[in-house]
Parts: C-alpha cells; structure tokens; sequence
C-alpha cells in the first residue's frame, strides 16, 4: 500500500466533490423523514419508507468503500511523506458516519416502518459491519494503526492476523476473489434491486477508480486483466535482461549476475 503512487490532486478534488454532493442528497432525504415524523402523518411516514429504504441501504453499503479509502489515504500520505489524501478522506468518513447515525436512529424510531423492513436493514447493518472488518483487517496486516478504521478491533484484529498467514500470490488471489464473490452475494440478498441514486453514486465509483494507477488501465480505460498484467511484467523483465546483456561490462549486470550465480549452484549439485 504505502509502494503505489501517490493519488493525483485530480482524483483527490473528485472524490470531495461527488462525495460531497452524494451526502447533500442523503441529508435531505433523512430531513423529510423528520418532517413526516414532525406531522404525525402515518400515511406520509409510510409513503417516506416506501420511497427512501433504498437511500437508507446505500448509506450503509457505501460506508464499506469510505471507511477502505480513508485507510488508504492514511497509508498513501505516511508512504509519500505528505498530507494531501487523508485530510480529504477523513472528513468524508466523519460525514458518512454521521449520516450512517442518522439512519441508525431513524431504525430505532422505526414508525412508518414494516416489521419485515426494520429485520432486513438491521441485518444488512450487521453484515456491512463484519465486511468493514474484514477489508480494514486486510490492509492493517501491514499496518497495525489502520485498525481504528474498522467496527470492531477485536474482529479486525483477527483478520489481519490471517492475511499476515497468506504466504503465496496464489493464496492471496483466491481469497480475494472469494471475499468478493462471497461479499457481492451477501449484500445483493439484503438490498433493493431498485438503485436510488445511480447517477451521485456513479459519480463516487468513478472518482474511485480515478484514484488507480493509470498502468492499471488500457487504452480505452478499462481495468486490465491479471493476466495482461503479468504479460507486461515478463515483456518488462525481458527487456531488462537484453538491455543489460548488450551493456560493456557484464559482470555489472544484476540480472545476468543473478542469472550466473543461479546456475553455478545447479551445476555444483550435480558435479559436485
């Protein structure tokens, strides 16, 4: 984490500004639940859950990527010895949290609410919260302090101790792809088909994917397979090896040197 590039002021500036605008839509959406609270209209506080419990469900669900880019952010600026990311990252955490607060007491206010919705949104909270953990878990492997960033530190802890485990890139490739498979069907079970706000959420994903590497995307700007990615790797390293072969002095070649040194070991265990 703290070896990649540092985000580019660009990505940076959009991440505020969609962040910000999304958290305006959410603030007056849980306003009009206070103003249907504050008529004591049944009919109208029924119609609000009606419309909105997909806001609600975003607000939670999103909170998993704020909380994953504001550890980041933390380990990007430690990285590159400045202050640039996390400032930014931290107050749209705080922001979400407080928006993520709003809903939990409008859950535990619950009038207007079906029985059957307040069950399913409070799993759904439950379920965000042990993903939280486990991604946070993830990163604090290599960074103890990023723990804060999870729900519950005992249970980042743990997860951390197990990413710590993963010995080969074949290990740490399976259990990511599990972990995404496994979390994108959970989550789709406890959700809305119906997206409330396509376009700020949108607008949140895209800056995300803004804060990549640029070498993480081709031409036309889709994300490159893992495949293409080590092909590139291999053409790279070939290119070294031929660069460095050609040069005067080869005994000055790390990579023909490590070569040679390689081979010396082969040949001694067999004509030894």
């Amino acid at each position: 984490m703290t070896r990649r590039c540092p985000v580019t002021p660009e990505a940076i500036n959009q991440y505020w500004v969609a962040s910000r605008s999304r958290l305006d839509l959410w603030h007056q959406t849980l306003a009009r639940f206070t103003q249907a609270r504050a008529s004591g209209d049944a009919t109208r506080l029924r119609r609000w859950w009606d419309q909105h419990t997909g806001v609600l469900e975003e607000i939670m669900v999103s909170e998993i990527m704020t909380r994953v880019v504001v550890a980041v952010a933390e380990g990007v600026d430690r990285g590159a010895a400045k202050d640039d990311f996390l400032p930014i990252a931290h107050a749209i955490h705080l922001s979400h949290l407080e928006a993520r607060n709003r809903v939990q007491a409008t859950l535990l206010d619950r009038r207007g609410c079906a029985v059957a919705d307040a069950v399913r949104l409070n799993q759904l909270r439950r379920m965000v919260e042990r993903w939280i953990d486990t991604l946070v878990g993830n990163l604090a492997a290599t960074d103890e302090r990023l723990i804060r960033y999870g729900v519950d530190a005992i249970r980042v802890r743990s997860h951390a101790a197990e990413a710590r485990e993963t010995r080969t890139i074949a290990d740490f490739e399976t259990i990511g792809w599990l972990t995404r498979t496994a979390m994108m069907e959970g989550l789709q079970r406890k959700l809305s088909p119906r997206v409330s706000l396509p376009r700020a959420n949108q607008a949140v994903a895209n800056s995300i994917l803004l804060m990549m590497r640029s070498d993480m995307f081709d031409s036309v700007g889709t994300l490159k397979s893992l495949w293409m990615h080590r092909m590139e790797a291999d053409v790279a390293l070939a290119d070294q090896m031929l660069e460095e072969f050609l040069q005067g002095d080869l005994d000055q070649s790390k990579t023909a040197s490590a070569m040679d040194l390689m081979h010396a070991a082969t040949l001694a265990q067999w004509f030894r």
